[in-house]
């Protein structure tokens, strides 16, 4: 199902009202649709990097910009958008090229039915797909949680193909005495039966293989136990059944565990569950399992951990000096070391000269303290062998255990990257990770961009930029727009887009409204100890609306900073609240009950504006930039302009013309009787409140 209910469309049209010609079409066939409007390379560029999309619908061309271009431009953002080219002259070579572009269809335009059809088909494609995709994923956790369970099982399992073993779990290891898995790798599944045996699991095998009632069959066995260069026999029960293994057909086989004997029970699950078995520390399968409890924790009671990812520099040459035999020992003498100064903090050896620890609900103050203590225990830490003693250095990683991270591997990998900028540095260092915003694909930052926003607050690397909103009547009111702006470690700006994409996909989207809200208050504070009667335009997440405590926290703030409620005005873009008019009717009305004001942006290229001003008690509509692109020249975009300040000014709501671009506009504007602008013809956002409002 599409999130929400909505389907996010655009539209590649020459005008806005080409545009809604084709919404209502969709409209008619009760399509719930959130559109976009764009007429250029520009706009489906920014369309595509703000969210993600779930149709497009072209004419061939507008001006220089091709429905090819968009095929470009959304292969480029790694989106699945399915693309309908609407034609009113056909050529089979202008199909054709389409259609290599990667157009899904080209249909007549005009005809409502066949785009209804064609878009009905389309979306039903696409759903599958998001399904597959979520089938998939779902079936790889599937076979990492199988395989978690087999190599814990008490019951020997073995798969086989062409009877051979192609893998076995440490249990059937340890029944037929082989000491990895490389020894029965290849080896032929008739070696672990006695020879007296041979003919009576061949004609077992032949009837099960050759029977068409594939249903798990049973035999008992006298098997072959490999112990101290001697093969012992003994009694087992055998099960055997179909299996895929690794995406391949074979044959499980089952020796089920008859014990009874709690204590070998005990020992099993210690030996092959979460213990590893040189150092009898937590082994990496355990401590994945803990990372993942650590961001569990994170999402629901935002309680940070941190991972120090302890890697022993030049192991590889020690262990050419000292031989395979003396690795071991150094492992070990290490590992008694780190227990040693553990604590509270959970140690595990991660890899064969790896060792991590998690420490729970902790700063980065204190981890980075812990850590040193660490890097001094294994430089002092000396290992005494037969020839010689070992001193050996550790690089150390440091990586915040966060709610946007997602997976224990993301954790990981970013306490890895440390590690090996630590090693890189020259070893025996710490390193902290730092995520950066790089360059390429937006794509590959979010997540490097949600973990920054998590910590954001505390490094103060979050700050307020403002727009002037001017009056066209005259009135000298100190109105701005706050935007909020985000910079990473190494102080590069994150683009706003990537940025309120990232805490969209990481839920952390209230996280910076809170923070929007609280810096403002602040602020507006601050202007009125200065005796200016300062307005800030707000413009909150899409979540907002439907989070009860983002009221309760802005009536708590009012009462906290005692700034008066209608020196807010709280944003509310067309797109949200058509898809979610119930919530936002509920959240203008208690705005206004405590004396806010709201707004609703991107007004005119949404659904029936006129019923949602009837159901909005909002005080203001911002007129969508779509709009101002070229509108002292366009005299569609005036006409549209004009009938969008009669509607409201119909239902006594004041008007914002966003995104005005030239004098000429401006002008044309304030024909239409708009009551305010706001672009960067005025003012681009700045860091400071300093536009003279009186010219």
């Amino acid at each position: 199902m599409i999130q929400d209910n909505i389907i996010r469309l655009i539209v590649i049209e020459e005008s806005a009202n080409d545009a809604e010609v084709i919404l209502n079409s969709l409209r008619k066939a009760r399509y719930p649709i959130r559109p976009k409007h764009v007429e250029d390379a520009e706009d489906l560029q920014e369309a595509l990097s703000a969210q993600e999309w779930d149709l497009i619908i072209s004419v061939p061309e507008v001006g220089d910009f091709t429905a090819q271009n968009a095929c470009e431009l959304v292969k480029t953002s790694n989106q699945d958008i399915p693309i309908i080219v609407l034609c009113h002259k056909f050529s089979a070579e202008c199909m054709g090229a389409l259609m290599e572009a990667g157009v899904r269809h080209v249909i007549p335009g005009g005809h409502d039915q066949c785009l209804q059809h064609t878009v009905k088909k389309e979306l039903g494609d696409l759903f599958n797909r998001k399904d597959f995709r979520h089938i998939e994923q779902m079936y790889r956790q599937s076979q990492l949680h199988n395989k978690m369970l087999l190599e814990t099982s008490r019951d020997a399992i073995s798969y086989v193909h062409d009877g051979m073993h192609i893998h076995a779990n440490p249990a059937y290891l340890d029944m037929f005495g082989a000491a990895n898995l490389e020894e029965l790798e290849g080896l032929p599944v008739m070696d672990m039966v006695a020879p007296e045996d041979h003919h009576k699991f061949k004609d077992f095998m032949r009837e099960y293989m050759t029977d068409e009632n594939e249903e798990d069959r049973d035999i008992e066995l006298m098997g072959l136990r490999n112990q101290n260069n001697k093969r012992f026999k003994f009694r087992l029960k055998m099960e055997v059944s179909q299996a895929i293994y690794d995406n391949e057909k074979c044959i499980q086989i089952i020796i089920r565990d008859q014990t009874d004997n709690k204590e070998l029970e005990k020992k099993l699950k210690e030996k092959y569950g979460k213990i590893d078995q040189l150092t009898e520390l937590y082994n990496r399968q355990h401590f994945v399992q803990l990372i993942e409890k650590s961001i569990a924790k994170a999402m629901e009671n935002h309680v940070r951990s941190i991972v120090l990812y302890i890697a022993l520099d030049n192991y590889s040459d020690i262990r050419e000096r000292v031989g395979i035999g003396g690795s071991d020992p150094i492992i070990k003498t290490t590992a008694k070391a780190l227990k040693e100064v553990a604590g509270d903090a959970t140690l595990s050896r991660f890899g064969e000269y790896v060792f991590t620890f998690l420490l729970h609900d902790t700063d980065m103050a204190s981890a980075q303290h812990f850590a040193e203590k660490v890097r001094k225990t294994v430089e002092s830490c000396v290992t005494e062998l037969d020839e010689q003693s070992v001193v050996a250095t550790c690089s150390i990683g440091i990586a915040q255990v966060l709610a946007s991270a997602g997976t224990p591997q993301s954790v990981l990998g970013d306490a890895h990257a440390a590690c090996k900028a630590a090693l890189k540095g020259g070893g025996n260092r710490i390193e902290v990770y730092k995520a950066t915003v790089k360059s390429g694909g937006v794509d590959a930052n979010l997540q490097d961009v949600a973990k920054m926003i998590e910590t954001a607050i505390e490094e103060k690397r979050l700050h307020l930029a403002y727009q002037p909103i001017v009056s066209l009547r005259g009135e000298e009111e100190v109105v701005y727009e706050v935007f909020l702006r985000m910079v990473d470690v190494e102080g590069k700006p994150v683009p706003p887009g990537t940025l309120f994409m990232a805490a969209e996909k990481s839920n952390l989207s209230i996280h910076l409204d809170k923070w929007v809200l609280k810096e403002s208050a602040r602020i507006l504070k601050q202007q009125e100890q200065l005796k200016l009667n300062t307005r800030f335009f707000i413009k909150l997440s899409d979540q907002a609306v439907k989070d009860e405590s983002l009221l309760l926290f802005i009536n708590k703030l009012l009462k906290a900073t005692q700034i008066s409620a209608e020196r807010l005005t709280i944003e509310i873009s067309e797109a949200t609240a058509i898809s979610q008019i119930k919530h936002a009717k509920a959240f203008a009305t208690h705005l206004k009950r405590m004396g806010c004001h709201s707004a609703i942006e991107h007004f005119g290229t949404g659904l029936n504006s006129e019923t949602l001003l009837k159901h909005l008690p909002v005080d203001y509509v911002k007129i969508d930039s779509s709009y101002a692109k070229g509108l002292s020249s366009n005299t569609e975009h005036q006409t549209a302009v004009r009938q969008i300040v009669e509607l409201a000014h119909s239902f006594d709501k004041m008007t914002i013309a966003e995104a005005v671009e030239d004098a000429n506009s401006l002008a044309v504007l304030f024909q239409c009787e708009v009551d305010f602008a706001q672009g960067h013809y005025i003012q681009e956002p700045t860091n400071n409140m300093d536009y003279d409002f009186s010219e």
